[in-house]
């Protein structure tokens, strides 16, 4: 990653979350198709490229215990035949970041960096809730760079429906 993301550890440092432009989800173009695992395997021992676009950080807060931060970018493989949606866990055990791995793909099909990081965020989200443990909603958004607050927002709620505190506001 060419950004080294960092914890926010003042609520000055979060990126502004509850006022934004409602810019929208985009729409998969017809035929496009995430790769699955087995088509994942070929970017396994890839490392990030030097022109990754650093997205943003994102925090589950589950229990005092147990949480879970990821930092994500996007990058175009190196035959620019997929987006790759790359995720930058933090181990908050060691309190250290772990390698980067590519967390899902998709063929470009004239999508734009800014809607293939949405799609590929939004499939690698469903993905993760709908395996057997699920997961929930991100509690917080640490860092906005490539995607804004806002644009992680829209798609949580295209992933988990909208977000209670968002409804009752």
């Amino acid at each position: 990653m060419t950004h080294r993301p960092g914890i926010p550890m003042r609520p000055t440092e979060l990126p502004q979350q509850r006022l934004y432009l409602v810019k929208g989800v985009p729409t998969a173009p017809p035929g496009w198709a995430p790769l699955d695992n087995v088509g994942l395997d070929t970017y396994r021992k890839a490392r990030v490229p030097r022109s990754a676009r650093y997205l943003g950080q994102i925090e589950w807060a589950c229990s005092p215990a147990n949480s879970r931060i990821s930092a994500y970018c996007l990058a175009m493989d190196r035959r620019r035949r997929h987006w790759l949606l790359w995720l930058k866990p933090y181990d908050d055990n060691w309190e250290r970041w772990n390698q980067p791995q590519v967390d899902a793909a998709a063929p470009p099909q004239r999508l734009d960096a800014r809607a293939a990081a949405k799609l590929l965020l939004a499939h690698a989200w469903a993905g993760e809730r709908d395996r057997r443990y699920g997961l929930d909603r991100f509690h917080g958004i640490n860092e906005d760079e490539s995607l804004e607050a806002g644009e992680f927002n829209e798609i949580g709620d295209a992933v988990w429906g909208q977000d209670p505190k968002e409804a009752s506001d």
